[in-house]
């Protein structure tokens, strides 16, 4: 009995090792697929489980069709991704009845995506020799319990609001992110009634202009206009950009989030998508700001100081070099030392500081505003201005960078969203995450160095700016694309909690308007 079982664990590290052999092939064919981290032996000791479990089951259909499910989740996923360069999403499981034209879109790009089908193939032939043959325990109703396991992911899925942790990630396996996308679909779409929304396809035109040398975009994080002096606050909190204003290459305006979550917001803006409820931008990246980005031969870089689940598979397959940092947003600032200047980059720094609580994400040295032992509302306003010093300094930094530089390089700056610190206006809120209008508020800011010729710095009006999306046009017109939405009327949104807008959006046609409702 002893010897069977140790037979058994033998048979489900070499089952467990045979689920994840589509993922180890295509990372040494394709490097940006998956970033390691830690926490995928979490993945990995859950993938062990089901491999013991599906090799005790008694019958050897039954095997055979539970490990053929678990190899279908990693196919899916590294055929989407050869063909689409990302990740499934939840609400593209919906398009299966689809069936026929999809079909007839991938018959021509088959020799794209021959490496995932050979290794399923191959996988196919070596599980039926290897579950027929490998000793193991049997034991009755264990089926039931896979299948009991499998369902925990549609039924968390159903009771979660957010689809945060259902998105796929780069640091997941294949079979991982398929799962959790079929789990959200399921949970979510599957049996409900849903009303299908139409919207015209974005059009992307290759502009032909001079483009700068480098662009750095850094992304903020909770950081409102309406508490940064250079915005009018009263209190210093942006003493560096403060001196820059009536600068020529210094360019400032605040607008609107496309927002009020990070994993929200940050895949709209990067992927110019400006409905709630319009998912193509993130399904075909067709606006995807990287893969404009490395279209036009830029070198990408994104180097975040959260986590890569932010932005999840909206940064897909088109960051050349991805960087995670723990610690103060001074890493991103030290990483600009490390990039190769002779070649052109698109370098992406998202920051961490300004989300609560704040003072840990603040070093001590900009805690300008005392704030132990304060009332509540006093140390949150106290310790949230100390941030916004912190993140003028790490952007005068990034401006210094780009100052040295010898060709054109231009640095654009906003905010994921913005923040609530218990004003009256705000009903008393703090944070974040509620739909309204009282956390959307950031700044838009360009700085350019000397280098930069009249034609780059002409498309950097913002007197007309008042959302995230156009500010990432603008982005985009830089890249030398210009981005025609044929569903533009003059409106712009800011998206609830769910990416695919199922939890609410907000509309306004007037940045001033629109914070004058009521929260």
């Amino acid at each position: 009995m002893v010897k069977k079982l140790l037979l058994h664990l033998r048979n489900a590290a070499l089952l467990t090792l045979l689920f994840l052999l589509p993922d180890l092939i295509y990372m040494l064919v394709n490097p940006n697929y998956f970033y390691w981290r830690l926490a995928i032996v979490k993945e990995i000791a859950a993938l062990y489980l089901l491999a013991f479990l599906i090799l005790a089951v008694r019958s050897f259909w039954a095997r055979y069709l539970f490990a053929l499910f678990i190899v279908l989740l990693s196919f899916a996923q590294l055929f989407h991704f050869s063909y689409f360069h990302s990740y499934i999403m939840p609400y593209e499981i919906g398009l299966i009845d689809q069936v026929s034209e999809m079909a007839d879109t991938l018959s021509g790009v088959f020799r794209y995506t021959f490496l995932p089908v050979a290794i399923f193939i191959g996988q196919l032939f070596i599980l039926y020799f290897f579950l027929r043959k490998a000793e193991a325990l049997r034991i009755r109703f264990i089926p039931l319990l896979i299948i009991l396991l499998l369902l925990i992911g549609p039924v968390s899925a159903h009771k979660r609001k957010r689809a945060y942790v259902y998105l796929p990630k780069s640091t997941s396996f294949s079979f991982k992110n398929t799962y959790v996308a079929l789990s959200w679909y399921l949970g979510k779409y599957a049996f409900a009634h849903q009303k299908h929304h139409h919207f015209k396809p974005y059009k992307v035109i290759e502009t032909n202009d001079t483009l700068p040398k480098n662009i750095i975009v850094v992304m903020g994080e909770s950081l409102t206009s309406k508490k940064m002096s250079l915005f009018g606050y009263p209190k210093e909190s942006t003493p560096n950009l403060d001196k820059l204003k009536g600068k020529p290459n210094f360019r400032y305006t605040w607008g609107i989030s496309g927002g009020v979550t990070t994993d929200t917001s940050v895949p709209t803006f990067f992927t110019l998508k400006r409905e709630p409820q319009n998912t193509n931008p993130l399904i075909t990246n067709s606006t995807n700001l990287l893969r404009l980005a490395k279209q036009h031969g830029y070198t990408t870089h994104y180097v975040t100081a959260q986590t890569l689940f932010i932005i999840g598979g909206v940064l897909a397959d088109f960051a050349d070099h991805k960087e995670v940092y723990k610690g103060y947003d001074q890493l991103l600032v030290d990483y600009l030392n490390n990039v190769d200047f002779n070649k052109s980059n698109f370098i992406v720094l998202h920051q961490r500081n300004s989300h609560s609580p704040y003072e840990r994400y603040t070093p001590p040295q900009f805690h300008y505003y005392p704030y132990k032992d304060l009332p509540y509302h006093d140390y949150m306003l106290a310790t949230y201005l100390n941030s916004i010093r912190y993140t003028d300094y790490i952007v005068n930094e990034v401006f210094k960078k780009v100052d040295a530089l010898p060709e054109c390089s231009v640095v654009f700056f906003t905010s994921d969203h913005g923040e609530m610190t218990g004003d009256k206006e705000e009903g008393g809120r703090y944070g974040h995450a509620y739909l309204g209008f009282a956390d959307t508020q950031v700044p838009l800011i360009i700085y350019y160095n000397n280098a930069c010729p009249k034609e780059i710095t002409k498309k950097f009006d913002l007197t007309k700016v008042i959302s995230h999306y156009q500010f990432g046009k603008i982005i985009a017109n830089t890249l030398g694309f210009k981005v025609i939405n044929p569903n533009e009327d003059g409106s712009y949104y800011v998206n609830g909690v769910d990416i695919a807008g199922g939890k609410g959006f907000l509309r306004y046609r007037d940045k001033y308007e629109a914070i004058k409702r009521k929260p």
